[in-house]
């Protein structure tokens, strides 16, 4: 699918460019929100041999340790998703600033800002027993002169490198492979295209930075306003699991020989 720039989509009119500029641009919609159970992919502390993973769709999951530390990664505003009541995380990381990625208030006080007003925020810290860190990337394919700048986030958890690439738009060149840093067990990869890398072009991130476990992420779904493209075509041809459920969990000891991309249902 062809990927275009916001004054292309405001040209457009209508809901699609309405729904595209509250997701993609920074706007939130003023509708409340509704209520839906909230419940940890792994229940804190109860699993010690897992890293626990829930989607609630676009690009925001809950990702809980061994250790029972739940983080929240890219909570959306409203962009058609059911909003959960605030999670209460032990810390929230938001890769970039647009509303479909920024409600740091639905994941809990401490909230990490991938970014600052005029560049990246470099982040290399500990919370409970996950290490995190930011890795610097633009959200399109010409260093951001069209949707700015993008973080990718890199979580250390139970013996896993899990990798949050936020709405990367270009693919990976050296240094961003050596500042992840050594294998990727766990990738959360945008496949919608339009705004992000597109099926393609998360296919040749997938092959570059060869995970183990590959979670599709901002893609087109009956509930997601914004106009991209569904997952049906990163999928083709590749190693597939349909999960059934919101959550699962992934253990070091059994990550699949393969790469596998894991399908997660959404509220």
């Amino acid at each position: 699918m062809r990927r275009y720039d916001r004054r292309e989509f405001l040209a457009m009119g209508g809901a699609a460019a309405a729904a595209l500029v509250a997701a993609c641009s920074g706007g939130a919609s003023s509708r409340p929100p509704t209520s839906a159970a909230s419940s940890p992919a792994v229940a804190a502390g109860a699993d010690k041999g897992a890293v626990g993973l829930r989607w609630f769709g676009q690009s925001m999951f809950l990702l809980t340790s061994p250790g029972g530390t739940m983080l929240a990664l890219d909570p959306f505003n409203d962009i058609g998703y059911t909003l959960p009541p605030p999670l209460n995380a032990d810390l929230t990381t938001i890769t970039h600033e647009h509303a479909d990625h920024n409600n740091g208030a639905l994941g809990g006080a401490d909230v990490l800002r991938g970014l600052t007003e005029d560049g990246w925020n470099d982040v290399d810290r500990t919370a409970g027993d996950v290490r995190l860190r930011s890795v610097r990337s633009y959200h399109d394919d010409s260093q951001g002169s069209q949707r700015g700048r993008n973080t990718i986030f890199v979580y250390e958890a139970g013996g896993l490198r899990i990798v949050h690439l936020g709405d990367l738009g270009h693919q990976l060149d050296d240094s961003h492979v050596q500042a992840i840093g050594g294998p990727v067990d766990v990738l959360m990869v945008p496949v919608g295209g339009v705004f992000t890398i597109d099926a393609a072009g998360a296919t040749r991130v997938v092959e570059r930075l060869q995970p183990k476990l590959v979670f599709p992420m901002h893609y087109k779904t009956a509930r997601l306003k914004t106009p991209l493209s569904n997952a049906d075509q990163f999928l083709q041809g590749k190693t597939v699991q349909r999960i059934g459920s919101t959550t699962t969990r992934v253990a070091r000891d059994a990550l699949p020989a393969t790469a596998t991309v894991m399908v997660l249902d959404y509220e």
